[in-house]
């Protein structure tokens, strides 16, 4: 199926997802291997298996714009994430409508995870201390799971929601 209707989909689902502030991660998939030029910060060598980007949206329109924007490909890549889209498939977003920034808390949890691993040093983390805010796991990470550990020792934190997404592309 074409891209279009990749984003058709997506975009008619993300109408139910509020424009709150929040915390997000996108969870892509990948089957083969590939090389993708990422900015200034380097090539990222694809592996087959699960990527996890970690951000937060606190600008105008919230999460909904920016997953919004995140689940187009876009003609001028403005952050690391953008140089991805095209390459990998979203098949899952997690999310919180909280008012604290949870996307350094979040990484930091996901990077925990047996066999996680940084794949690219600095993505998405340039503005802050954390090694990275991309995470790779070659088995698809469960959501049960990682409630269970933001949630763990946090005061306050809000709900994790997810969203499937359905697959219309090969990659």
């Amino acid at each position: 199926m074409c891209l279009d209707f990749y984003e058709l989909v997506f975009l008619h689902d993300s109408l139910n997802m509020q424009p709150r502030h929040g915390t997000y991660a996108l969870i892509f998939s990948a089957t083969g291997k590939r090389r993708i030029a990422v900015g200034k910060i380097g090539t990222l060598q694809v592996q087959p298996g699960f990527y996890i980007y970690v951000g937060s949206a606190f600008g105008p329109g919230g999460l909904k714009a920016r997953i919004a924007h995140h689940s187009r490909i876009p003609t001028r890549p403005h952050w690391h994430i953008d140089y991805l889209t095209a390459d990998l498939v979203l098949t899952e977003i997690w999310y919180t409508f909280d008012p604290v920034h949870r996307e350094h808390q979040w990484a930091d949890r996901i990077a925990n995870i047996k066999g996680a691993s940084v794949p690219l040093a600095g993505f998405g983390s340039s503005d802050c201390g954390c090694p990275s805010h991309l995470l790779f796991l070659n088995l698809k990470p469960a959501i049960g799971t990682f409630r269970r550990k933001v949630q763990a020792g946090t005061d306050k934190h809000g709900k994790v929601l997810f969203k499937k997404i359905a697959q219309s592309r090969d990659i």
